[in-house]
């Protein structure tokens, strides 16, 4: 039976901000809330028998091993009968009326194949939800050094404008997309196992001719990387990894070979900084620090066989438990 939407979270030990999005969901109309998926990536913190044992209206997938975040979506995609999929992360809180203006909108623009709306902080105020794609020029612009220096490019026109703005990709932490969409471009690349699976999927979704849209709403409380503080040098190797898949995939041989330059560039600049400071202080933490930037380096060379080095060991453990 096809239902008005499917809910789908992946969920990596973040017990009690999943039972807030859980709490959330249920003051959603009945046929907004007849379908919530939760994938549950091996945790360890017993969110697994948390969702059983207070949410039994809540279908469970629990895994035996982190499958990653896009693996895990699309498992539960198989099992969703929704003709709309909300993609939800668990440190979220849906505020009322928020998905209703988002299915509305797609019930209204059948050209739209995903939308997504504001994501807010704890405080209330607007958290940048809205990007251009990774590209060489944009990451002149868009970067962790401009961010630093300056709030100008944090929040999107998009945001500010008040109106339904088509964008090239929104942040995942709540999107609404057509089920037969997903199933068009066959759900996410499995090629990233944590961050850029959005913007890719949004990418091909464009490409196949739908829109994708930022559409202003009650909106949504995003409580933001609670599992990627968990492991947080792993965090941020996934992070460089998904830019550069994406880059390398989808932007023209020159400018991801820029993007490379820059981003090897960058990332020497850190490896200098963390093992001067572990000359000067050889503590464990500049030491990882070091090493995790070592390894990052060399991962995005022996990506295009500029170099030959081993496998990555960054924080094994941390890459499986990422989610």
């Amino acid at each position: 039976m096809v239902v008005s939407l499917s809910t789908i979270i992946v969920n990596w030990n973040t017990r009690e901000l999943l039972a807030h999005c859980l709490h959330a969901l249920e003051c959603l109309p009945v046929d907004l809330r007849s379908d919530v998926i939760v994938v549950d990536n091996a945790s360890t913190d017993g969110s697994a028998e948390m969702v059983g044992r207070r949410f039994p209206w809540v279908q469970l997938i629990p895994c035996d091993r982190n499958l990653g975040f896009g693996a895990a979506n699309n498992l539960a995609l198989r099992q969703a009968r929704g003709r709309y999929v909300l993609l939800l992360n668990p440190d979220t809180e849906v505020r009322p009326g928020a998905i209703e203006t988002l299915a509305r909108f797609l019930d209204d623009h059948p050209q739209t194949g995903v939308v997504g709306t504001m994501l807010l902080n704890p405080d209330g105020t607007l958290q940048p939800s809205c990007h251009d794609y990774y590209s060489f020029t944009n990451s002149l612009l868009h970067n962790r050094l401009v961010e630093r220096l300056t709030d100008r490019w944090k929040v999107a026109p998009a945001q500010q404008s008040g109106q339904p703005t088509e964008v090239d990709w929104m942040t995942g932490a709540c999107l609404v997309a057509r089920r037969s969409v997903l199933s068009a471009v066959g759900g996410f690349d499995l090629d990233y196992f944590l961050y850029a699976e959005e913007i890719d999927l949004q990418f091909r979704i464009r490409e196949l001719g739908w829109s994708i849209v930022y559409v202003p709403s009650p909106g949504v409380v995003h409580y933001g990387g609670q599992s990627a503080r968990q492991a947080p040098l792993a965090a941020t190797f996934h992070d460089y990894r998904g830019r550069w898949l994406f880059v390398r995939k989808h932007q023209s041989a020159w400018s991801a070979g820029a993007y490379l330059a820059k981003t090897v560039f960058a990332l020497g600049c850190w490896l200098t900084y963390w093992a001067a400071r572990q000359a000067i202080n050889p503590g464990a933490e500049n030491r990882r620090q070091r090493q995790a930037y070592w390894q990052l380096l060399t991962w995005h060379l022996r990506d295009r066989g500029l170099v030959s080095v081993p496998q990555l060991s960054l924080g094994a453990e941390q890459l499986r438990g990422m989610s």
